[in-house]
């Protein structure tokens, strides 16, 4: 139990980091597949047997999500540069094993159109960096209209949690109401975290069983798609950094960078070896 509950902690901190995707540290620490999967039975009369595993991964992600939100937002906020490298030196670590995953599961090499998926994905993010903006919403009077858009606006946000690379505040970015959603949870505005909320709800009980869907029927091509998808979340963290710092803050971030490629292959080591026990 306290095992999963850790590893729900640590998809709930990179939750409250714009650009960094929870699904894709699911993936690293080897409960991506499982999360999906128990995502999916919600919605079917096996419901009960997710119950056990999504309580406590959940009791972990609110607990890290609660905790390091205001630690996140300090780093940020003092440390942006570092801090933003760490995470992309993570993704950078994890890019490899996602290719090297894709082979193995979906049991061919790539070809051109996956490549093709591939650069697709990579560009729907990077577009995505240009068509955001932010949105004017009254949040002391909101109309119906609102309720709807933050409704949807937290369907959308809901594929962070199960298509890797896609991050929430990203999207939240693009909707142009990231800043609006994150000063309503530091105030508690329950009258935009309610909608949002419940959106976030509805769409991961939708997009669950899609994504499950995809990755029996079209494995390679969704995994090509996830790849894309990662890599351009790349480019999101980028789009963020300083444009104006000094030698010394260059130097902590490169060393934060390659300390984030550590930490992700150290993490895969251990996953490796486990997997190595049991299938003796």
């Amino acid at each position: 139990m306290i095992r999963t509950v850790l590893k729900g902690m640590l998809i709930g901190i990179t939750e409250t980091v714009p650009g960094v995707s929870g699904s894709t540290i699911a993936m690293i620490l080897g409960v991506y597949e499982k999360l999906v999967y128990s995502l999916s039975l919600l919605t079917t009369k096996h419901r009960r047997e997710a119950y056990p595993f999504l309580i406590k991964l959940g009791m972990g992600m609110t607990l890290g999500f609660v905790m390091f939100l205001y630690v996140i937002r300090f780093l940020l906020e003092t440390y942006r540069t570092p801090t933003l490298m760490f995470f992309a030196g993570i993704i950078v670590g994890f890019i490899p094993y996602l290719v090297k995953e894709a082979t193995i599961q979906g049991n061919v090499s790539f070809k051109l159109k996956h490549f093709l998926i591939i650069i697709i994905f990579i560009a729907i993010v990077a577009m995505g960096q240009f068509i955001g903006g932010n949105r004017e919403i009254d949040v002391s009077n909101l109309h119906f209209s609102n309720y709807i858009f933050l409704f949807f606006s937290g369907i959308l946000a809901s594929t962070a949690l199960v298509l890797p690379g896609i991050s929430g505040a990203l999207i939240l970015t693009i909707l142009g109401i990231y800043e609006i959603a994150a000063s309503s949870i530091f105030h508690l505005n329950f009258s935009i975290i309610i909608p949002i909320g419940l959106g976030v709800v509805v769409g991961i009980l939708l997009t669950s069983k899609l994504v499950r869907y995809l990755l029996n029927e079209y494995t390679m091509e969704t995994y090509s798609a996830m790849i894309g998808l990662v890599t351009g979340s790349i480019i999101a963290i980028v789009s963020e950094l300083e444009t104006n710092v000094s030698s010394m803050v260059l130097t902590v971030s490169a060393l934060t960078f390659l300390v984030g490629i550590f930490f992700v292959t150290f993490i895969m080591n251990i996953r490796r070896n486990k997997e190595g026990r049991i299938n003796r």
